[in-house]
C-alpha cells in the first residue's frame, strides 16, 4: 500500500540524489507536510482495521483472493486522505469486525462522502443526508437512512392524500 504513495516514494528517492541545499531543504519540508514519517504506522492501522494482521501486511498481493484484494484497494482510498470519497458498496467482502471499523473511520471522516450501499446499518452510522433516485428524480433527505425512510413514507402518503 505504501508503494501507492506516489509523492512520498519519489521524494524519498529524490531525497537520496539531491545535491543541492535548497531542493533538499524542499524535498524534507514536504515531507514533514504529508507526513510522510507517519505513514507506515498510518498504512498499518488502516490495514489492522480492515482485518490484515501484521504477517498478512507483509505478504505480495498476488497471495490474496479477490475479497481480500477490495479490502486492500479501499485501504488504499482511506490512506490517500482524500478530499472526496466515493465508495461503492464497501462494506462487501467485509467481516464484522472489519466493518464495525470501516464504520468508524467513515463517521470520523472529515472530507465529503459520496456512498453507494445496501448496508442499512453502516448508512445508519455515517450518513448525514440520503440521496434518493426515483423516476429519474433526486430528492435530497436530511439524516440517515431511518430518517429517509421515514420521510419518504410522510412524503408518498402526502402524496396519495
Amino acid at each position: 500500500m505504501l508503494a501507492a504513495d506516489t509523492e512520498r516514494a519519489a521524494l524519498l528517492a529524490e531525497a537520496e540524489t539531491a545535491e543541492e541545499p535548497g531542493r533538499i531543504a524542499e524535498i524534507h519540508d514536504r515531507l514533514a507536510t504529508i507526513a510522510a514519517d507517519a505513514a507506515p504506522a498510518r498504512a498499518a492501522t488502516i490495514l489492522a482495521g480492515l482485518g490484515f494482521d501484521q504477517a498478512a501486511q507483509l505478504r505480495p498481493l498476488d497471495d490474496y483472493s479477490g475479497g481480500w484484494r477490495m479490502r486492500v484497494a479501499l485501504a488504499a482510498c482511506l490512506f490517500a486522505e482524500p478530499d472526496l470519497l466515493l465508495l461503492d458498496e464497501p462494506s462487501n467482502h467485509l467481516d464484522l469486525e472489519a466493518r464495525l471499523w470501516l464504520e468508524s473511520f467513515l463517521a470520523a471522516f472529515p472530507g465529503t462522502l459520496i456512498l453507494v450501499s445496501h448496508d442499512r446499518e453502516l448508512l445508519n452510522a455515517v450518513a448525514e443526508e440520503i440521496v434518493h433516485i426515483d423516476g429519474g428524480k433526486l430528492s435530497l433527505y436530511r439524516g440517515n437512512y431511518d430518517r429517509f425512510e421515514q420521510a419518504r413514507a410522510e412524503r408518498q402518503t402526502l402524496r396519495a392524500a
